[in-house]
């Protein structure tokens, strides 16, 4: 670890220790919302394969039930289309709140209008029409259902992908970076810590060969009948004469 990016001394390991912990938390937390979603995408993607094989089934049934009755009541395609001034089906958007985003859902409405579709068949063909338009009904039922379906399966894989990309930068990157840094300052720490203490017992030491030398000076004084403290004073051997006035 380069000691140029960090700084050793106790207040940079406390701030990487916070970064270290909150890079932490946020790695638990998006690892946590990662499972979630792809938890709902395997839903997701279960009932759109689901509702997709269904679908194909209902549309060979209603093609077949629409050949039927223009067998029956001739080509009222032109007729039909020329008769409906609005449409009875509606698309209602309902947003789904799923691991911090919206999953749209999508819901056909159904009103209740002027059926053009009772005029048609009169003469004949009449029960094949309304087959087939309750079958076209079922089927556009589901095909709104399984559009709501696509769109959340895409939405779903580009979120678990970018959070995934973001759980690996974490796990990977970032806070081995963290930690990284808080084991340089640690190293230094320890580091001068060794050194204070070595220069502390050289301080001792010093200090502990000055008091026994200075005990040895006494010792030695002593032996040759040194006293300094005891000492007559010089002015003490000179004997001044009388003084008479």
């Amino acid at each position: 670890m380069s000691s140029t990016r960090v700084v050793a001394n106790r207040s940079q390991l406390q701030m990487w220790k916070g970064k270290l912990q909150g890079a932490s938390k946020g790695h638990s937390l998006l690892k946590r919302k990662l499972e979630g979603l792809k938890k709902e995408f395997s839903s997701v993607m279960a009932k759109l394969i689901k509702t997709k094989k269904k679908i194909g089934k209902m549309m060979i049934t209603s093609v077949y039930l629409l050949t039927e009755a223009q067998w029956g009541a001739g080509d009222f395609g032109k007729t039909l289309a020329d008769t409906v001034k609005r449409s009875s089906s509606q698309v209602e958007l309902i947003l789904k709140h799923k691991g911090g985003i919206y999953l749209p859902k999508f819901k056909s409405k159904h009103q209740e209008i002027e059926d053009p579709t009772r005029q048609l068949g009169i003469t004949g063909g009449g029960t094949s029409i309304q087959k087939t338009k309750a079958e076209f009904s079922k089927l556009l039922t589901e095909l709104v259902k399984i559009a709501g379906l696509q769109v959340s399966y895409h939405t779903l894989d580009d979120v678990i992908r970018i959070t995934s990309r973001r759980v690996n930068a974490l796990e990977n990157v970032v806070i081995p970076r963290f930690q990284g840094f808080i084991d340089y300052i640690l190293r230094e720490l320890d580091e001068m810590e060794r050194e204070d203490f070595f220069m502390l017992k050289k301080v001792q030491e010093n200090k502990k060969k000055q008091m026994e030398k200075a005990r040895l000076i006494r010792e030695a004084e002593q032996e040759q009948g040194v006293h300094h403290e005891d000492a007559d004073s010089m002015l003490a051997q000179v004997k001044d004469e009388d003084i008479i006035f």
